[in-house]
C-alpha cells in the first residue's frame, strides 16, 4: 500500500511538472512563390503535432514562423534544404525568451494597486475585474459571461454611463491562451478609460453613447494552464470523451462556417475545430450572452485581441475567395484611422484588410461571427505586437507601450462610432 502511495505521488509529482523549451528554436522561412507557400501548408498537414506553427500566412510578403524541438530540428532543416528555401533562426533559444519575460526590477503599481506593468495570474485578472468596477461604479459594472469547462468564472466589465438603450461595443482578449500580451493590454487600455471620464471629451463621449462590455481574458482554463504547467499551451482544457489529447482551439469554433479550412480533425491539433460548434461552454455562454444583449441594444462593434503580427483583420476569416462583405470599404477606413492613430504614439505599423487575405483561411473564428451573426459592422481580429523577435513571448517592458498605442487607436474608434452611429 504504501508502495503504491509513493508511486502515485510520484506520477502527480511528474504530471505537474513544468513543460520546459529548452533547445527550441523558432525558425523564419520567407517563400519565394505560391507553389512554396502551399507546400508549407502541406507540411503542416502531414507533420501535424511535429512542428508549431507559430505564424502562418498565404501572403508572399508575410514571413512563417515556426518553433521546432530539438528532437525535430534534423528532420526540418533536411525538409527546407531538400526544397531549396532559405531560412534564419529567428529565436535561438525559445525556454531562454520564457525565463526573462518577466522584468527584472518593479515598476511602481498602477492605480487601486494593480501593476498594468506586470503579467498576471488568472485569480489577479478575476479581481481586477471587481475591484476596478467597485473603484468606478459610477460608470462601471462586472459581469459574468460565461463558466469555463473546470468551472471558473468568466467575467468582464461594463463601463459607460448608465442610460438605458445605448448601442454597444464588445471586446475580447485571451482566446488563446499563450497570447498574454491581449488580456495585459485590454486591461491597460480599460483603465485609461475610466480614468480620463470625465477629463478626456472624446472617452467621455464615447462612454456617454456607447455600452463597453469588455472581457479581458475568455480562455481561462487554458491561460491558468500556461501559468502551472506549459508557457505555450493555445487551446482550451476540455477533454473530449474519446480523444487522445486535450483541448479544442476557441477561434476554430465558432458556428458560423464551422469546419472549413484552416481547421482540424485531429484532436491533438492546435487548430482543432472540436466536435461541434460551440462544443466549448466558454463560447456557448459567451454568444448566448451577447444575442440576448443583441435584443435590447444593437452591437456596432467586435473585437478579439490576440497576438502576434501586428495586425487588424476583417471578415472574411473563413475564405479568401469569398465575395467581400458589403461593408468592406469601411472595414479598411476603420482599420486605416484607428491603426494611424496608432502609429502615432510610438511609431508601430499595423497592417489591416480582411483576413484570409491578407494572412490565411481560418474558418469557425470570432470575427466571420461577429460580423454575421451578431451583425456588428465593424467586426476584427486584432494581432497585437511584435511581428516575431519574441513572438508570443513578449517581455513585460512591452505591456505599457502596447496599452498606449492601441488606447489611442481606441479612441479613435470611439470617435468614428459617435459620429456615425450615436450623433
Amino acid at each position: 500500500m504504501i508502495r503504491c502511495l509513493c508511486l502515485a505521488f510520484l506520477v502527480a509529482a511528474v504530471a505537474a511538472e513544468k513543460v520546459r523549451y529548452d533547445g527550441y528554436q523558432v525558425i523564419r522561412i520567407t517563400p519565394r512563390d505560391e507553389a512554396d507557400v502551399e507546400w508549407i501548408h502541406l507540411l503542416e498537414e502531414r507533420y501535424e503535432g511535429k512542428f508549431d506553427f507559430w505564424q502562418m500566412t498565404r501572403v508572399l510578403e508575410r514571413p512563417i514562423d515556426i518553433m521546432v524541438s530539438p528532437k525535430y530540428h534534423d528532420l526540418l532543416q533536411t525538409l527546407l534544404n531538400a526544397r531549396g528555401l532559405d531560412y534564419v533562426v529567428h529565436i535561438p533559444d525559445v525556454q531562454g525568451i520564457i525565463d526573462n519575460q518577466f522584468s527584472a526590477k518593479g515598476i511602481l503599481d498602477g492605480n487601486n494597486g494593480f501593476d498594468y506593468s506586470k503579467y498576471h495570474a488568472y485569480e489577479e485578472i478575476k479581481e481586477w475585474v471587481a475591484d476596478i468596477a467597485a473603484a468606478h461604479s459610477n460608470i462601471a459594472e462586472s459581469f459574468q459571461i460565461a463558466t469555463s469547462s473546470e468551472g471558473r468564472e468568466i467575467n468582464g466589465l461594463k463601463i459607460g454611463k448608465k442610460t438605458s438603450g445605448k448601442p454597444a461595443v464588445y471586446f475580447q482578449g485571451g482566446i488563446h491562451a499563450r497570447e498574454w500580451m491581449s488580456p495585459a493590454t485590454i486591461m491597460y487600455f480599460t483603465n485609461q478609460m475610466l480614468e480620463t471620464y470625465g477629463s478626456d471629451t472624446g472617452v467621455t463621449d464615447m462612454l456617454d453613447k456607447f455600452d463597453w462590455y469588455i472581457v479581458p481574458s475568455l480562455n481561462v482554463d487554458g491561460y491558468v494552464y500556461t501559468w502551472t504547467n506549459d508557457r505555450m499551451w493555445r487551446k482550451t482544457r476540455r477533454h473530449e470523451s474519446g480523444n487522445i489529447c486535450t483541448g479544442i482551439d476557441p477561434n476554430r469554433n465558432y458556428e458560423y462556417k464551422w469546419g472549413g479550412a484552416g481547421t482540424s480533425t485531429n484532436p491533438c491539433s492546435d487548430v482543432y475545430r472540436g466536435s461541434e460548434p460551440h462544443s466549448e461552454p466558454e463560447l456557448a455562454d459567451s454568444t448566448s450572452f451577447l444575442i440576448k444583449k443583441n435584443k435590447t441594444q444593437d452591437f456596432h462593434v467586435f473585437i478579439d485581441f490576440h497576438a502576434y503580427s501586428q495586425l487588424w483583420l476583417a471578415p472574411w476569416s473563413y475564405s479568401k475567395t469569398a465575395t467581400l462583405p458589403s461593408h468592406t470599404k469601411d472595414h479598411d477606413a476603420m482599420a486605416k484611422a484607428c491603426t494611424d492613430a496608432l502609429k502615432a504614439v510610438h511609431g508601430t505599423d499595423y497592417d489591416y484588410g480582411p483576413s484570409a487575405r491578407k494572412l490565411y483561411a481560418a474558418s469557425g473564428c470570432s470575427a466571420d461571427w461577429g460580423y454575421e451573426t451578431l451583425r456588428a459592422k465593424y467586426s476584427y481580429v486584432i494581432e497585437l505586437g511584435d511581428t516575431g523577435t519574441y513572438g508570443f513571448l513578449m517581455p513585460e517592458s512591452e505591456i505599457i507601450p502596447s496599452g498606449e498605442e492601441n488606447f489611442a487607436a481606441i479612441k479613435k474608434l470611439g470617435e468614428k462610432i459617435v459620429k456615425e452611429f450615436a450623433s
